[in-house]
């Protein structure tokens, strides 16, 4: 592990582009299916979101293989979306149970202040109201809850790669990732700016255009969300490649299809 300026944060973004511009189809019909997969979980009654929350770690080191493929020059296959699966899975199921706990642990504080409007939305698809939605205590509830959230994904930003690419356990991979990020907040403070910042240019300029054409604002939205997803993904590889130069990645060609 080491500790990168600050000017990296920006430059995983750019890294996570050109990841994204070696194929962008394959891309975005991976991200396409991974999206489906989650909406299709998410709608099992009660506990669709939770399993989607307990999955979220294998999926994480399927992007993970998807791009240390592209960075030694492969082709992207669709077999590669389940390759985290077959990564140290016992370990990555164990991390995604920890990360449900975790995040109902923040949305069960959060619930204190909207009792529980949130929570049921986020954990059991309990869509709210309109009225809900607008009351100050759900707009406290989400504050509280992003709050909280911060430290749970400092901890499980690099935990699943470390714990599926070094083998190590559940707890070590939690611990370097915490304090890996801690060390580095400089380069994942401008790494969350750059985002948010060119999230907010690009949508609002999608929605500018949009209303000048006379075309589906929303929809244009959703659209450039939907490209943007595989350059975060890609970013997410370049962070951990530039904070662990040291840890082996594994060779991808091991998870390809036969």
């Amino acid at each position: 592990m080491r500790i990168v300026p600050a000017r990296n944060g920006w430059s995983w973004l750019v890294k996570g582009f050109a990841l994204f511009r070696k194929n962008p189809p394959m891309w975005l019909f991976l991200v396409f299916v991974y999206s489906l997969s989650l909406t299709f979980l998410h709608n099992i009654r009660y506990l669709g979101p939770s399993i989607s929350l307990a999955l979220l770690p294998m999926f994480s080191v399927s992007f993970m293989v998807m791009c240390a493929v592209l960075e030694r020059g492969g082709m992207l296959r669709p077999a590669l979306l389940i390759s985290g699966f077959r990564s140290g899975p016992h370990t990555l199921i164990l991390l995604g149970i920890l990360y449900t706990l975790s995040m109902a642990a923040v949305l069960g504080l959060a619930s204190l202040a909207d009792a529980g409007t949130l929570m049921l939305w986020f954990l059991f698809g309990q869509v709210p109201s309109a009225e809900a939605v607008q009351d100050e205590g759900f707009a406290n509830a989400a504050l509280i809850a992003s709050l909280g959230a911060v430290p749970v994904m400092m901890a499980f930003w690099f935990a699943p790669v470390l714990a599926a690419w070094t083998r190590i356990g559940a707890a070590q991979s939690l611990f370097y990732s915490f304090f890996a990020v801690w060390r580095n907040w400089r380069a994942f403070l401008v790494y969350g700016t750059a985002i948010s910042l060119a999230s907010f240019l690009v949508l609002m300029t999608v929605g500018i255009l949009a209303y000048l054409t006379g075309g589906d604002g929303p929809m244009a939205q959703s659209l450039a969300l939907v490209f943007a997803f595989p350059i975060l993904f890609a970013s997410f590889y370049a962070s951990y490649r530039d904070v662990f130069p040291d840890n082996a990645v594994p060779d991808p060609s091991n998870a390809r299809s036969p």
